[in-house]
């Protein structure tokens, strides 16, 4: 069975909002590749050993939300190609 024009523009509109998405993704995954190795250098250039503790827990805790968020954009994506197949039928 052929598309309806407003099935079709909803498939453009949702393809565009995945493409927002991806290129959120991009960004996330720079800034988790920023902060790590914005921690291991300040991990790297200080001698105390509590400065190292509290900069190595900083790290995790910074990759371990950008993780969070990369999750949710992925189901983000995949909601959207969901609503994709339903719009196909």
């Amino acid at each position: 069975m052929a598309l309806t024009q407003s099935q079709r523009n909803s498939i453009a509109s949702y393809r565009v909002q995945i493409e927002g998405y991806r290129k959120n993704l991009d960004r996330l995954r720079e800034d988790k590749r920023s902060k790590s190795e914005y921690y291991s250098n300040l991990i790297k250039g200080t001698k105390d050993q509590n400065s190292k503790r509290s900069y190595r827990q900083s790290k995790i805790n910074a990759i371990n939300s950008i993780v969070n968020q990369i999750e949710s954009v992925k189901r983000d994506i995949e909601r959207v190609k969901g609503y994709i197949k339903s719009v196909r039928g």
